[in-house]
Order: C-alpha cells, then sequence, then structure tokens
C-alpha cells in the first residue's frame, strides 16, 4: 500500500509540473502543431505558448524553479507573435521564473543555456520611433544565443543580439549587438567587462 501511495503521489507531481503547467495551458497549440517538443518539458511555474508563429522545444527543457523568487502567480511567455515568427529553444535549457521570450523574427537559443528570472528577449521594437508610426511595429531584427550561455537575472536582449558560446550576461545587463564566446558582459548597454 505504501509503495503504491509513494508511486501515486510521484505521477501526481509529474503531472502537475508537466501535465498542468505546460500541456493543459498549451493543448490548442500542441494539437495545431505550431508547438514542436521533443519530449514534455518539466515546468515548475505556469509556462504559456502564444502568437501565431511556430515554436520549438528542445529536449529535458526546464522552465520556472519552485524555489526561485516570485514564483507564485507568475508565468512564463514563450510568444512567436506573427505567422512568420519563429523561436527554436535548444536542448537541456533551464530557466528560473517569469521569463518573457517573444519574437516577431526569429530567436534561437542553443544548447544548456541558463536563464535567470525576469529575462526579457525581444527581437524587435515594440512600436515604430516615428511619431506617426507609434502604433505600428517597429524595426524587426533577429536574436541568436550559443550554447552554454548564462543569463543572469533582470537581463533584456534587444533585437539584431548575437551571443557567444560559454558567455555570461550579468544582472540587469541591457544586450544589443554582437557579442564573442567566452566574455562577461555586462551593463547599460552591455559591454565586455572580461576574458573568461
Amino acid at each position: 500500500m505504501k509503495q503504491i501511495s509513494l508511486l501515486f503521489l510521484k505521477l501526481f507531481n509529474t503531472l502537475r509540473f508537466r501535465g498542468y503547467n505546460f500541456i493543459v495551458p498549451n493543448l490548442i497549440r500542441l494539437w495545431s502543431k505550431k508547438l514542436k517538443i521533443n519530449g514534455i518539458p518539466i515546468c515548475q511555474q505556469k509556462t504559456i505558448i502564444t502568437g501565431s508563429g511556430n515554436v520549438i522545444i528542445g529536449y529535458k527543457a526546464k522552465f520556472g524553479y519552485k524555489r526561485g523568487g516570485f514564483h507564485r502567480g507568475g508565468c512564463i511567455e514563450v510568444q512567436a507573435r506573427y505567422k512568420d515568427s519563429k523561436v527554436i529553444i535548444g536542448d537541456h535549457i533551464a530557466t528560473n521564473n517569469n521569463i518573457f521570450i517573444c519574437s516577431a523574427g526569429y530567436i534561437e537559443i542553443g544548447d544548456k543555456v541558463l536563464i535567470g528570472q525576469n529575462v526579457t528577449i525581444m527581437d524587435f521594437e515594440a512600436h515604430g520611433v516615428e511619431i506617426v508610426k507609434r502604433n505600428q511595429v517597429g524595426s524587426i531584427g533577429k536574436i541568436l544565443i550559443s550554447n552554454n550561455v548564462w543569463i543572469g537575472n533582470n537581463v533584456t536582449i534587444l533585437k539584431n543580439t548575437e551571443i557567444g558560446e560559454n558567455t555570461i550576461v550579468a544582472v540587469g545587463a541591457v544586450v544589443s549587438g554582437k557579442f564573442p564566446s567566452n566574455v562577461i558582459i555586462g551593463g547599460v548597454p552591455a559591454k565586455i567587462i572580461k576574458n573568461i
């Protein structure tokens, strides 16, 4: 009887993290084939896939962290906003809580990337710069984050950004531009602080 109870508890926890937090909110997207997953991700915070574009999530992805800050009441959102938008998330990535990834063009996140809390990744300007174009979408770019990158808390990554392998992005950085592999970057705007 004790073994059955432990098995039931383990199954319940698995379904709660994987089923409730990922499958239930994204059931329609999974059915429409706009969302492709290589195994059900482990989700300790509600994870929502939105938009009209395509999202691909790699093997053994982990979204949210129960012991991380602001776990309750928050969510992780991955949005491929338009029909031609695409977000590709690699294998073995892990995020903290309250992440927003929004693409109007193309965002690719490599394998084994660590993403801290309250990170925003957007490949476009939400509004035009000129006064008469403020109600229109601004310039659209792309974002490429290479393998084994560590992104600290409260980071914002903007359009036309490329981050090389093994790079660390310091807490609170606003990142725009191309950065090489094996460096630490930080600041507003982000710049290279030192080599690793």
